[in-house]
Order: structure tokens, then sequence, then C-alpha cells
């Protein structure tokens, strides 16, 4: 899930002002997990949810352009449907509206389809593992090595991949595997996880000097960071995020 501990250290010039900071992961077939929204805080002032949780947030969800979804507060910042009946559909679009101490917020996104694998397989000159998917429109794709069950795993996905007009599968490579895990012990033990974003994810992606931290995307870069959350003085990310199945490929 996306992280909002950190957001008191996002761009420089953030230490100087108060932004908002929205968190939401839509994943398809799954419920919504809600929205977050908080505040950094001044510069130098150990992160404390309980003082950056922003509690008075009005905000509501449009579906599809049609059906609309009103948000609660739960706990931590945390707004959700009243039931929390709601579950994700890829290829449906989710609006957020927001409006928060004056504040307007708007993101849109659109639902991938979780990721499916046609073939997998271990390079063992370059060192990981690739996975060929079925690609959609709209969609790009990023993928991480796991070693037996969560014995250690990829942090970061070593590059975005999207499918060029008519192509039908796309393929993904993992970071290279740290040599303590390419021994023949290891044997068994290689496992790929593909993930599907929204493209708009591929702005923000691009903008970091380095590799995204998967499930965190609220650590420091420099320059501008291609947030899809807009709003004066408002950061963040809204997005669609489709988690493929772990798949051992050696």
């Amino acid at each position: 899930m996306l992280s909002c501990k950190d957001a008191s250290v996002v761009e420089n010039e953030a230490a100087y002002k108060t932004y908002i900071v929205v968190s939401g992961e839509l994943n398809p077939g799954k419920l919504f997990e809600g929205v977050t929204f908080t505040k950094t805080l001044p510069v130098g002032t150990a992160y404390d949810l309980s003082a950056a949780e922003l509690k008075d947030v009005k905000a509501y969800l449009k579906i599809n352009g049609a059906q609309i979804v009103p948000l609660h507060y739960v706990k931590d910042g945390q707004y959700k449907p009243m039931y929390n009946e709601l579950f994700i559909e890829a290829g449906s679009s989710y609006e957020l509206f927001a409006e928060c101490r004056e504040t307007i917020i708007y993101s849109c996104t659109t639902i991938p389809n979780v990721p499916e694998m046609a073939y997998v397989s271990y390079n063992a000159g370059e060192k990981n593992l690739k996975a060929t998917i079925k690609a959609y429109a709209g969609e790009v794709y990023g993928a991480v090595w796991v070693i037996g069950n969560n014995l250690a795993q990829a942090t970061a996905f070593p590059n975005l991949i999207s499918a060029e007009p008519g192509m039908l599968r796309v393929n993904v490579s993992t970071s290279e595997i740290p040599s303590p895990y390419t021994g023949t012990e290891f044997n068994g033990m290689r496992n790929i996880q593909v993930f599907s974003y929204d493209k708009q994810y591929s702005a923000y992606f691009n903008s970091a000097k380095v590799n995204v931290p998967i499930g965190n995307a609220f650590m420091q870069n420099g320059g501008v960071t291609g947030w899809n959350v807009f709003g004066n003085n408002v950061i963040g990310m809204f997005i669609g995020v489709g988690k493929g199945m772990v798949k051992n490929v050696n």
C-alpha cells in the first residue's frame, strides 16, 4: 500500500510550507481500502500520525462518471464508504473529489487488469527474471524478484514497460538478483511478481532520481514530482494498481 509516513520528507520545497498529502491505492477485484488525507509536518518534527491526520475532509468518489460514493472519516486520516462494500473493477474510472479547509482536491485513475503471465524465465547471464504478460492499453508494468516465501524481495522496479499500439504481449524484467541468491542452493526458490499500474504512474516513476521503492510514493526525490493528485499545495498518489500472483521461475 502507498505509505504516508514519510510525507514530511518529500520534495525540498515542501519543507517550507504545509502540504496536504493524499494516498490511495485501488486494487482490481478487491475491496476499496480507502483514501488517506494527512498533512506534512514542520522540518525537524518527529512524524506523528495523530498530528498529521486530517479529520475534516469532505470527499466522495465518482465511478465511471456516474455513480457517487460518499467517503467518511474512519481513523488515522483514512476515509471509506459508509458500509465499506465497494469492490474495485478493472477498466473502470474512479474520480476523487475532496475539499479540505477551502482547498479543492481532485484526482482520477483508471483501474488496470491484474497481470496475467504467459511465460517466465531465469536469465542466468543477467541474473534476473523475465515474464511475458498480456498487455492492455493505458497500463504500465513492473516486476520484482522474490526469493522463497518472502525470504528476500526486490525493493524497486528497474523500469516500467508499456505496450506499443497493437501489441498484445510485453516482456518485463526484474532487477538483478543479488549474488547470495544466484547459487544452485536457491534453485526452485526464485519467483517473479508483476505489477500493473494506471499509465499515470509513469510520470511519478520517471520523475524520481532513483528507482521508486515499491509501495512508497512519498520518498524524497529532487525536482518536480509527477503526482497525480491536484490542488493548491496538494501532493500524493491516487492510483490503480494490479498485483499479479507470485510465480515460481527457477
